[in-house]
């Protein structure tokens, strides 16, 4: 019995010999994203207006756990694709410490106000290796991250004779910002792997303009024989300026924090 289970685990240790992520096709991740996160706007009027901290502005809490979903799929002898999406919205209120310029609208110091955005990414990315060894890898490639954004401010506002009135101002912008990227894979057994990607661009298309920074890094565990966990840090970055009809002014977005990932590969 006991010569019969050393052939059946050392059996099991040559058929994986490499760490999975090399060797599957397919892989589905569903994960945390323990964020700290900051947010300003700007909302131009007739003339440009000032950044409003919004986090601070409406006493926001800036740390947020957030769903992740990533899907990865290699095909042919060098190819990759990958897309990630995450989501975050925050809501919140708080009598104003300072003036808040919206459009040409001013909320004013010592008015209550509300406030809430909700931003979603969704990132595409195609990708081709250049170098690789049985267990490392390195590639790189273009991408695009789509998002899709909208912001409000709400309260009383002093009006041009002097009164107050009620007032609710809201923003939305849907853009993609395209991207290059690369990534580095490294296996140092069967159960264990390093994995870090780095995408970048400062583009001007359409309505937008502006750059995006959005990297990660960390290790994950092979559970089981279909199944890991990975242990990550990433961080989202992104300053545009937007140009539309129905919002000229500025969105800057910082998310960073662990993520932690349940995965699938077949």
């Amino acid at each position: 019995m006991t010569l019969l289970l050393s052939t059946t685990v050392t059996f099991a240790q040559d058929s994986t010999e490499y760490h999975p992520y090399f060797t599957r096709d397919f892989e589905l991740g569903v994960g945390v994203f323990l964020m700290d996160r900051s947010l300003e706007l700007r909302v131009d009027g007739n003339d440009p207006g000032d950044n409003i901290e919004f986090d601070e502005a409406a006493k926001l809490d800036n740390d947020d756990v957030t769903g992740a979903l990533s899907f990865r799929w290699r095909f042919g002898e060098k190819w990759g694709f990958w897309t990630q999406v995450f989501d975050v919205s925050e809501s919140g209120g708080a009598v104003l410490t300072e003036d808040v310029h919206w459009e040409d609208v001013v909320f004013k110091e010592g008015t209550f106000a509300e406030a809430g955005f909700d931003l979603t990414v969704a990132r595409l990315f195609l990708g081709r290796k250049f170098f690789e060894r049985p267990n490392q890898e390195f590639g790189a490639g273009l991408g695009v991250h789509w998002m899709e954004f909208d912001a409000f401010l709400q309260g009383q506002i002093l009006t041009s004779v002097g009164d107050s009135e009620f007032y609710r101002g809201k923003v939305e912008a849907e853009f993609p910002m395209p991207n290059a990227g690369a990534w580095y894979a490294w296996s140092w057994s069967p159960r264990w792997l390093f994995t870090a990607r780095l995408d970048w661009l400062d583009v001007s298309i359409g309505d937008y303009s502006g750059g995006l920074l959005n990297s990660q890094a960390g290790v994950s565990w092979q559970l089981f024989d279909h199944v890991g966990l990975g242990f990550y840090y990433s961080g989202f970055i992104i300053d545009a300026d937007v140009k539309k009809s129905n919002w000229r002014g500025k969105i800057e977005s910082d998310q960073h924090g662990p993520l932690i990932q349940i995965s699938g590969s077949w």
